[in-house]
Formats: structure tokens, sequence, C-alpha cells
């Protein structure tokens, strides 16, 4: 393993002043706040009819990503076909304007599920979105959309390009079925390829695609040679590609309905470079969840394993109970173990569960769970806050949190909108109006955390995918390690901001932060700078004077600094200059992603 002895950070202000600690329920219980109107992100998200099915009742999604990359949070969200599809640009004020038609993508359809990433390398986030079509018009398949960043033109202004087809990604089914969909790298090669799930009856239809990046943005569907056969129709919800073996290589966590969830282990690159996954659902124990909707990954417990919660349709005459798949051990088999203890752990029922999202909302260390729920027709339900009690146990305070309401929600995100530290909320309300909750835990008059905000920008490395994708990263201090991985931030139809969040409650200081980029190289920082947001750049080993290329001039500064035994020549980090450390030099520059 590579140690990345070379590092950047780039600092942002927040926009809210610290406040003093005042009384409450507890000190540190967050409050939230319906911040609609003074935010500026008014907006009634009403499906029209001609989704089809069921399609209309199911639809309601947001996505998060930086889109005009000046360190503050975007938000998109779809139409519904009722009005144009919206993208609220932070204004860095607390406010933000819908710039939609700007950009080009405020088109009027049926939108479903969306994801941000980086397709094609250039440094800006860009947007894939699942549609049905136009709006008015009968609901159709190969109609997604992905909008390609096209950053600033000489005025200064921004733009996407709809290139979907051209691409080949417009079409993830053969009928109308598109649900969510997320980003990451499954090959390791640098680039980030696509799932797209979907939710059907019709069996051989084709559906749940995974689509290969060829590295320029453009990509093949390898669903048939890389898949397992499904033992059933999936009726998929929410995907997250994510790496919960130990090996690096991305697996698929496929949440979906009707008791079809799915585990597909990745079986990294075969003789030939190809990549395959393979089930192992049932050996994994993910066999308790019988209408997966959303979902959430974290370590909830603190044992450096990875936790997966899944939002389900609560009926306790059946036994449907939330899951909440808690990581055991990875067997010899290289698969992971789970054990189901949603209900004993405090998070068996929502209602009827849809969107949720994992965080540590009071700053307090560990992660908590945050869930929305509604369907016409059934008991209404409040949202849901699950505290975490620092061992993975947890209480509905939501009636002291102010998100105590009832919605017919769907989508739920979190972001830090206005950069002062702590997590905000936004939830998409099925014929609604759409709800931007500020959290006050920094504002005047609420108490005062410290907080640890890391960007992860993987630019300047060519084999790592952009935007840390795949990321590991281990913040220690209270005593202990606090694991956060950058999996894509995949909610309910949407995705979440993908800034690694740390909360430090009265602590002031962290002791180390260990970050395990996706290559098997590690970046060390001692005792970084808390109470801000902060920029970590990743640069490959043999990339000596950073700055994305690998060229003679990086040859020539290893060779100036083995001569003059300078420790930046200690290539493979044993504390010696020696021929060994410029053999691993010229190894790693011959063949700088394997």
């Amino acid at each position: 393993m590579t140690q990345n002895r070379c590092f950047c950070l780039k600092t942002l202000p927040s926009l809210f002043s610290i406040g003093a600690i005042v009384g409450g329920a507890q000190a540190t219980d967050p409050q939230y706040s319906l911040v609609n109107t003074i935010a500026n992100v008014n907006a009634i998200t009403v499906p029209i009819e001609s989704y089809t099915g069921q399609h209309d009742i199911m639809a309601g999604g947001v996505s998060v990503g930086d889109f005009n990359v000046d360190g503050w949070p975007d938000i998109f969200l779809p139409g519904l076909g009722s009005v144009p599809d919206m993208l609220f640009i932070n204004q860095q004020d607390g406010t933000f304007e819908d710039q939609a038609a700007l950009w080009g993508v405020d088109r009027l359809h049926m939108g479903q599920g969306s994801a941000v990433g980086d397709v094609n390398g250039d440094g800006l986030p860009d947007l894939y979105l699942m549609s049905f079509g136009p709006a008015g018009a009968q609901a159709q398949p190969g109609k997604a959309l992905l909008y390609i960043n096209q950053g600033a033109d000489a005025m200064g202004n921004w733009s996407f390009s709809e290139e979907a087809v051209e691409r080949g990604v417009n079409s993830v089914m053969t009928i109308v079925a598109g649900k969510g969909a997320a980003f990451g790298d499954i090959d390791l090669d640098g680039d980030l390829d696509l799932y797209a799930a979907t939710w059907q009856f019709t069996p051989g239809a084709d559906g749940n695609r995974l689509f290969e990046n060829d590295g320029n943005g453009y990509f093949t569907d390898i669903s048939d040679e890389a898949l397992p056969d499904a033992p059933f129709v999936l009726r998929g919800f929410t995907p997250k590609v994510v790496d919960v073996t130990g090996d690096r290589y991305p697996d698929l966590l496929l949440t979906c309905d009707f008791a079809t969830s799915r585990l597909y282990v990745n079986n990294g690159p075969d003789l030939n470079g190809r990549i395959t996954f393979r089930d192992e659902t049932e050996t994994a124990g993910i066999t308790f969840d019988n209408n997966g909707m959303g979902a959430a990954l974290n370590d909830f417990n603190g044992d450096g394993m990875l936790d997966w919660f899944m939002t389900n349709i609560h009926v306790s005459s059946a036994n449907y109970y939330n899951t909440l798949y808690m990581g055991i051990e990875v067997n010899e088999a290289g698969t992971p173990i789970y054990i189901d203890q949603a209900q004993v752990r405090g998070v068996g029922d929502n209602g009827w569960g849809w969107g949720v999202v994992s965080g540590d909302y009071n700053n307090d260390g560990d992660v908590d769970i945050i869930a929305t729920n509604g369907w016409p027709q059934w008991p209404n339900e409040p949202t849901r806050y699950w505290n975490n009690d620092g061992a993975g146990n947890f209480n509905d305070i939501s009636f002291i949190t102010g998100l105590s309401f009832h919605i017919d929600g769907r989508g739920l995100v979190q972001l830090d909108y206005d950069r002062d530290g702590d997590l905000d909320l936004a939830f998409v309300d099925n014929g609604g109006p759409f709800r931007l909750y500020r959290n006050n835990l920094g504002l005047e008059g609420r108490p005062f955390t410290h907080f640890l905000r890391l960007d992860l920008n993987t630019d300047l490395h060519p084999c790592l995918a952009p935007m840390g994708y795949g990321t590991r990263v281990i913040a220690t201090y209270g005593g202990r390690d606090h694991l956060r991985v950058v999996d894509g931030a995949s909610s309910y139809l949407g995705q979440s901001e993908l800034t690694v969040h740390f909360g430090l409650e009265n602590l002031e200081s962290v002791d180390q932060v260990r970050i395990e980029w996706a290559d098997g190289s590690v970046t060390i920082i001692e005792n970084p700078t808390i109470d801000q947001q902060s920029t970590v750049h990743a640069y490959h080993p043999v990339d000596m004077d950073r700055d994305g290329r690998f060229t003679f001039f990086d040859v020539s500064r290893m060779l100036t600094a083995y001569i003059a035994q300078d420790a930046a020549a200690d290539f493979n980090d044993d504390g010696t200059i020696d021929i060994m450390d410029m053999m691993g030099f010229i190894e790693r520059y011959s063949t700088p992603c394997e």
C-alpha cells in the first residue's frame, strides 16, 4: 500500500456565525426549521397521471450536486410533468435561484430517479435522470436523460448538454419502469460506471442495467455478461455501488420491492479483465426485507463494518418491518455476513417507508437515521428521526426536532446548504410542497458543536474515479475510529451531497484522518483543522510535479530526489531510499493504474 505523502487543503467560508449554548431538551438535539420561503425554493411536486400504473404515486426524487463547482451544494428537483424540472443554484447567502432554463434542464417530462457524477472526467458534475418521456404523451421506455456539464462560457453562463442517446444510456428497459440510479467505479479503472434500477412486473424485459464507462463518458451495457441471472423479476428502487467485502472492488447492494432485494458481490477482473458479479443474497443473510424502498449505508455501531438499512412497509400482523442489516464479518469466501436487527435496535417501523438518510445530525460523533413515509389511504405516520445512542441503538426524537410532520414523503436527501457545519434536509412530498429544513445547531441562540467536513478531489489522479467515489475515510477522535464511505450517497430516487461529515460535539481536535483511496493508496492527515469545510486532493505516486500527467519531468524529479537522498524519493515508504524505490517508481510509471 502506497501512502500519498502530499495533500492540499482548501477552505471556504461558512455563512452563519457561532451561537451560544442555550437550554433545551438535550444540548445536542438539533432543531430544524422549514426555510422554503427564505431560501427561495418554493415548489410543488405534483405528478401527472400519464406516468401509467402506479409510477406517478411512487414518483418524487431530488438530488444534490455542486454543479458550478463553487463549493456550495445545489439542488436538482424533477417537476414530475406538471411543471418543468428545477435547478436551484446556491447563492452562498442562504438562498437559491432556479436556473434550470439557463442551464438547459427545464424539461417538462415524467422524471423519476437521478444521480450525480462526473462521467467524462473533466472535473464537472454531470446529471443522469430516469424519464418516461414528455409530459402529456404516453409514457414510453428509452427516454432516460444524461446531462453533460459544459461548464461556463466566456460570459460566465453555465449549461448542460443532453447526450443520453449518443452515450448509450437512454434505454434501461423495453418497458416503462426506470427508478433509481447510482454511479460507481466497478472495475477500478478510474471512471464512473452506472447502475440503473427498474421496478417491473414483466419477466424478460431486460431491466436493472449495468453500464460500463469507456473512460470518456460513453457507456456499454454489460448487464448480460456481468450480472448473475436473477431468480425472479427484480423490482428495483434504490441501488448502491460500494465495496462491502474489503477488496476495494465495489459490490451492488440492490434495495428492491416485494422481497426481491439482492446483494451482488464483485468477483474482480477475470483473466481477460472483465468484471462479473455473483449473487450472495441468501448466504449474506439479506432475506428479511419484504418491501425494500429506500436505503442508507453506514457504520451504525462503530465496529468498522458497513451496515445496510432499508425502509419497508410496516404491517405488524404480517411481520413486515424495516430491515437493519448489521455487518458481522466477511467470511473466508469473501462474502459479508449480516443479521437483521431493525426491531431490537428501535428502527423497525416508519409506516409506508420511502426515502431515508443517515448522518450525524446532532454532531455528537455517531450516525443517526431520518426516514420519510406515506401512501394514499394508508395510516398517516410522522417523519422519523432515530437518534443513535453511540452503540447503534436508536430512539425516535422527531417530536423535539421539528420533524414530526405528516407528508406523503418520497425522496429525502441531506446537505449542508448554508455551510455552517451541520446537516440540513430536503424532502419531496408526492403531490405537495417541496420542503427544505435548516439544521439550527450552528445558529445564534443554539448550541455550537464542532465538526470536520471534507471534500475529496481526485481530478489530478487519472486512476481514481472522479469526486472521490469509492473512498473510505476514518477519522480518529474521542478514543475511537469513525468510518465514512463515499458510496455515491444514493437515496430513494435521488442523491445526497458527497461531502464527508464528522460531528465532534465538544471535542476541539481530531487526532488523525486516514483517507483510503480506491486504488489502495492512503493519505494521512494528523491533527486536521476543524470547524471548516476543506478539500483534500489525491495525487498519483509517480506524479511528482502534481499536474495530473506522467511525463519526463516526473522522472527527472524522482532522479534528482534519489541522488540527493531526499525523502521524496522514498517511494515505498519504508524509511530507506534505495534501488527498490527506483524500481517501484519505474514499475508504476510504466503501468500507472495497475
